[in-house]
């Protein structure tokens, strides 16, 4: 690496890094929004800037500041809790970025070659693929999610995962930052500029003919999703909302809140009966609308089997079951009756959110639960949270999953970004998807992320999603080869380190050699 940035150009006012980082964190501020898309490639090219054009240490330490901040003001909005529960998650998530724009500052560094832009790129993708392995919130706040909203670059992920689209954003930056560093040498730079516009408008294409060429998926089948809210289920919200805010019920609580559920369950099996006589096919409670106390189940599921015999219809049954007097009380669950009114799979949700709900659940199921569904294909099934870890779904696309029911139930805060990054599982292993969603963005999507049907919670007056979803696989690349661009990145990126570290020990031996030498 070399020194100046700005080395045989113009040296910029010192206050422009200082304004890129401020835009940079304003920026940050909207990722969690609709308006994500631009923030996804711009955010890290201005604190790149900021970053090559300050010492190593006060680099890290601006990032560290503005980027706590202003994820820590995001964090208010979007997570339930607590002021410094917040910024303390705020924290951790900037010492992150802050490490990872030191580290290129210390390996390419300022002025460094068109290779070194690979660098950023690689230790990025590495490091969220990495730490969504072990982290409880799975991928949330991968940079792949802020491009949601563009389907033409969402496709990419059917072939190298969330990875690629995330290596692509920063590669962007790196690129910018490169391109600008290098200004005097006029058009020196267009052939590195055209490398990584060939491979962004490669990409485009690939994303455009794909959707271009894709045809229907498969059969159509109608489907329903179904959700109870208002004035009906303000007992059971107001029970729930208790429960998870650590308060202890006494017998009569419990009574009290048993029977608010009871009218919520009513209602959706009255809406599910006038559904299913309306020719859906397929029927879907969000998550956990019903609610009955671990003793009242069964029964619910007969009346349910009940249902689904006399009207000939699939009827995922999302059900959360109480046990007061035990300490994990909580079966987060997904019944699928069928219309010989058997039960053909029960699901415990795998992956609660932290907090809790994981405090408080049973263990969950291994794995999704997938069979064959006649009328309407193979059918699987997973719960809200389920849908943040990729890896959940591999061995449901081994088993031939054609169509994913995801009951959720999110809040107005993270909707409808949760839902958004849901749809990427569909394009990631080709399978079409319904997830309806209690206080959230309901959707209906095939294998492309193409959507059917759609219900927002927050404007509509009845809660009922309602689509001609096509039920089929669509191949992906992603389905055989998983997430090896993640663990190419890591590959990368730490032999890139630890060369470096290698050539800085060499050069400081040398140094020292010739110190030495020159010595009277």
């Amino acid at each position: 690496m070399s020194g100046h940035p700005d080395e045989g150009a113009r040296p910029l006012p010192a206050f422009v890094p200082w304004l890129a980082l401020v835009a940079g964190a304003g920026l940050l501020l909207l990722l969690n929004t609709e308006w994500a898309v631009l923030p996804g490639w711009l955010m890290g090219a201005l604190f790149l800037f900021f970053s090559r054009r300050q010492r190593p240490a006060v680099g890290f330490v601006g990032l560290l500041v503005i980027n706590t901040v202003a994820a820590g003001v995001t964090n208010l909005g979007v997570f339930p809790g607590s002021a410094a529960s917040a910024f303390g998650m705020a924290l951790g998530g900037a010492l992150v970025v802050a490490a990872l724009y030191l580290a290129d500052r210390l390996v390419v560094g300022p002025r460094g070659s068109f290779a070194g832009t690979l660098f950023l790129p690689a230790a990025t993708t590495a490091l969220e693929y990495f730490s969504s392995l072990g982290n409880p919130f799975g991928t949330w706040g991968v940079l792949a999610y802020t491009q949601a909203r563009v389907p033409v670059l969402v496709q990419l992920v059917s072939v190298t995962g969330l990875w690629g689209l995330t290596f692509l954003l920063v590669w962007f930056a790196t690129v910018a930052n490169w391109a600008f560093e290098h200004r005097e040498t006029g058009r020196r730079v267009l052939p590195g500029v055209a490398v990584f516009v060939g491979v962004l408008v490669a990409i485009l294409g690939f994303g455009a003919l794909r959707l271009a060429g894709a045809g229907s998926v498969g059969e159509p089948v109608r489907v329903a999703g179904i959700t109870v809210a208002g004035e009906l289920a303000t007992g059971r919200e107001a029970g729930v909302s208790r429960l998870m805010k650590g308060e202890v019920f006494a017998d009569e609580d419990w009574r009290a809140f048993a029977e608010a559920s009871r009218a919520v369950n009513e209602e959706l099996l009255r809406l599910s009966e006038r559904e299913a006589a309306n020719g859906a096919k397929l029927l879907l409670w969000s998550e956990g609308n019903a609610v009955v106390l671990a003793g009242e189940l069964e029964a619910l599921i007969a009346r349910g089997s009940t249902l689904a015999r006399e009207r000939g219809v699939w009827l995922g049954m999302s059900v959360a079951s109480f046990t007061p007097e035990a300490e994990r009380m909580l079966r987060n669950e997904l019944i699928l009756v069928g219309p010989d009114g058997a039960v053909a799979w029960r699901y415990v949700k795998s992956r609660p959110v932290p907090g809790w709900e994981a405090d408080h659940s049973i263990p969950g199921s291994p794995e999704p639960a997938v069979s064959q569904a006649p009328g309407v294909g193979v059918l699987g099934g997973a719960i809200c949270f389920d849908g943040d870890f990729p890896a959940v779904f591999a061995s449901a696309a081994e088993r031939g999953l054609e169509l994913l029911l995801l009951p959720s139930s999110d809040w107005e805060g993270i909707s409808p970004l949760h839902t958004r990054q849901a749809v990427f599982r569909a394009v990631e292993q080709g399978f079409s998807m319904v997830r309806q969603v209690n206080q959230g963005l309901s959707v209906a999507v095939d294998g492309y992320g193409r959507v059917y049907g759609e219900l927002d919670h927050f404007t509509a007056r009845e809660r009922v999603l309602r689509a001609e979803l096509p039920v089929g696989r669509v191949p992906t690349l992603y389905a055989r080869i998983g997430d090896s661009v993640g663990l190419l990145s890591g590959l990368v990126a730490l032999g890139w380190g630890l060369l470096a570290s290698v050539r800085g020990l060499v050069a400081r031996r040398r140094s020292a050699v010739r110190a030495v030498v020159a010595a009277p």
